[in-house]
């Protein structure tokens, strides 16, 4: 696990849309949850989209859920009776990525639309890449599963030729268990573990996907920064960094830009980061540099496009930038990545 994650230690909070997400597969079960439950009132006071709900209290949420329900598989069920709109746009623009590997990686830089519980990971072998799951703080085990059968049900979808993208999935369940789930998540290949983990097919990640559209992608890609920008967040360091993508391309991502919305000064803005362990020249130096390997990945823009889209003058600064951050030049570093391919 990257060393970020195994270091957050921060006060884990979810979008409050799994509340209504549960409360909408209850109905497939003709169950709701009812007055007084401490989880019927969690529900109630989450429906608030501007708000965050408490880890423990959507925790809870899916405790009642799986006891009103008597199926332990109702997280990975969950898939098949409601899919939140914020999971339909993750699909659409995976869907409109030129391959399976750009697909991948919008789906990992996305995820957050999702969910503030878990984040995505690739790991890239010589054969195959593995999407591991982080959990962050300790979401519950149906939220996890729910994330499984969701990707899982991605997976098929960007798989048009049925070439078996998904080798093999991992869970945290014992062996008996794995057939349910095996069913479920459309793959005959479970391995139990400690984690939750696909294996796919590095081979297909070069592969055209025919339902690419560069000019839905564009707009699409546009529509999630914006998205992921104004999520709800209680970490300051994450909202001004959200801010910070989203006025990258703008050519002024001055202190005073980030901090106006928040209706605070600069300098405190700067106080505060300070006391948060960093400064706001750094936390623009990461999104950058972020953003700059995730573009030459991508594959799609020149690296003056790219260097133009990180708010950088002229080429040859952002050439000095990327130097700084990897000891190689853009055009290196993109050698480096089509030679792994």
């Amino acid at each position: 696990m990257p060393e970020a994650l195994m270091n957050y230690n921060a006060r884990v909070r979810e979008r409050p849309l799994w509340a209504s997400v549960v409360a909408q597969a209850l109905h497939h079960y003709g169950i709701s949850l009812q007055q007084p439950s401490p989880a019927y009132t969690l529900m109630e006071e989450n429906r608030d989209a501007s708000r965050l709900m408490e880890q423990d209290a959507c925790s809870l949420i899916w405790d009642e859920a799986t006891r009103l329900t008597e199926d332990d598989l109702f997280g990975m069920r969950l898939y098949r009776m409601f899919c939140p709109t914020s999971f339909n746009a993750i699909a659409l623009i995976a869907q409109a990525s030129p391959t399976v590997g750009t697909a991948l990686q919008n789906i990992s830089r996305f995820l957050p639309v999702v969910t503030t519980q878990v984040t995505v990971e690739l790991c890239h072998s010589e054969d195959d890449t593995e999407v591991v799951l982080h959990p962050l703080g300790k979401p519950h085990t149906q939220h996890m599963e729910s994330l499984m059968g969701f990707l899982a049900r991605l997976f098929r979808m960007l798989d048009l030729n049925n070439e078996e993208l998904v080798r093999s999935i991992q869970l945290g369940r014992m062996p008996g268990e794995l057939s349910g789930c095996a069913r479920l998540l459309g793959c005959s290949e479970l391995t139990v573990g400690d984690d939750y983990r696909f294996r796919l097919a590095g081979h297909l990640f070069t592969s055209p996907l025919a339902s690419a559209d560069a000019f839905l992608l564009s707009r699409f890609t546009d529509a999630m920064q914006d998205l992921l920008a104004s999520l709800p967040s209680d970490d300051l360091v994450e909202q001004v960094k959200r801010r910070i993508q989203q006025l990258l391309g703008s050519g002024d991502v001055s202190a005073e830009r980030i901090a106006a919305p928040m209706n605070i000064s600069s300098r405190h803005l700067r106080r505060k980061l300070s006391q948060a362990g960093t400064s706001y020249e750094q936390l623009v130096d990461e999104v950058r540099r972020d953003a700059a390997v995730r573009m030459i990945t991508g594959g799609e823009l020149s690296l003056t496009s790219i260097a133009y889209e990180l708010g950088f003058l002229d080429p040859s600064s952002f050439t000095r930038a990327f130097r700084r951050w990897t000891d190689m030049s853009p055009t290196a570093f993109r050698r480096q990545v089509v030679a792994s391919e």
